[in-house]
Parts: C-alpha cells; sequence; structure tokens
C-alpha cells in the first residue's frame, strides 16, 4: 500500500513540475522588441521623462536607450501591446518618433530641443 501511494504522489510531482516548466518556457517566448529612432531625444532629462511614462503602458518590460543615436529599444510581451500603441504613447508625451526599419532615417540635427523643458 505504502508503495502504491508513493508512486502516486512521485507522478504528481513530476507531473506538476513538467507543467511549470513549460509555462516558464512559453512566457519567455512571448517577449518582443521594438527599436524607435527619437530626434527629439536629448540627454537624461528626456530619459527620465521616458522611464517614468512609459514602463505604464501595459506589457512593457524594460527600456534600453541609446542617447547618443536617438534610439530607444523597448522589450515588451507581444500579447499586451504593439508596437503602434508603444509608438502613439510616446508621440502623446510629445516626441517625433520613427520606426527603425525604413532605411531613409536621417538625423535632424536643426531641432535639438527637447519635447518638453
Amino acid at each position: 500500500m505504502k508503495n502504491k501511494l508513493f508512486i502516486v504522489i512521485a507522478l504528481l510531482v513530476g507531473l506538476t513540475s513538467i507543467n511549470a516548466q513549460t509555462k516558464k518556457e512559453s512566457g519567455k517566448s512571448k517577449h518582443s522588441e521594438v527599436v524607435f529612432f527619437i530626434p527629439n531625444m536629448h540627454g537624461d532629462h528626456c530619459k527620465k521623462i521616458i522611464e517614468k511614462e512609459i514602463p505604464f503602458e501595459k506589457g512593457v518590460k524594460d527600456l534600453i536607450f541609446d542617447l547618443k543615436e536617438q534610439k530607444l529599444k523597448i522589450v515588451y510581451q507581444s500579447q499586451k501591446t504593439t508596437p503602434e500603441k508603444l509608438q502613439k504613447a510616446l508621440e502623446k508625451m510629445g516626441y517625433e518618433v520613427k520606426s527603425t526599419d525604413k532605411k531613409d532615417i536621417t538625423r535632424n540635427t536643426e531641432n535639438r530641443s527637447c519635447c518638453r523643458s
């Protein structure tokens, strides 16, 4: 009787750990990245503004800034948001946002002011 109980418990533990591992792996594959060119993003002031607001958008997991190149990489959960929604959120904050997928991106050096003072 003890052997049967032990086998049942071992099977339950095994099945539970397999199910947990499957859920963990499936969660990893749901993350996507998008990179935006933001010509009016300059310095730490703009970085702090974006860091304060964008994480409140659903699904945002990480922000990676390249202030020199004026690029922002956003890691997000693809089931909760889209690049279009993230772009609209940045534009609502007053930033000009261009997708880096376009090959004709040129840096605008004439308007060097940040979106907010």
